[in-house]
């Protein structure tokens, strides 16, 4: 998510791209894992564009829209499984290491 930034990229929030005015946030789709900057979704009056940091904004469908957030989620999804199962790793590792120590 942009953070160095005088403008809120939250969902439902209203921000400028360039000589793009009054663009709403509908949705800010994470790259985890592979470096890019995030990408964000807008609306403004019944066009779609995408936004992507330093790569810039282009108008796209419904369709596009739709299919862009439920990667997004996608990705999301499985971060969350991933990082549930290295905590899983870890708190074993943790109880294995306690009951050999009291051993």
């Amino acid at each position: 998510m942009i953070k160095k930034t005088k403008q809120a990229w939250e969902k439902g929030q209203v921000v400028n791209v360039g000589f793009i005015k009054g663009l709403t946030v509908i949705a800010a789709v994470a790259a985890p894992g592979d470096r890019a900057p995030d990408s964000y979704v807008l609306l403004r009056g019944e066009q779609f564009y995408a936004f992507v940091p330093h790569r810039g904004i282009s108008k796209i469908g419904a369709d596009e829209a739709r299919r862009m957030i439920a990667e997004g989620q996608r990705l999301q999804a499985a971060a969350e499984a991933r990082a549930a199962r290295q905590a899983a790793g870890a708190i074993a590792a943790a109880k294995l290491a306690a009951e050999l120590m009291t051993a």
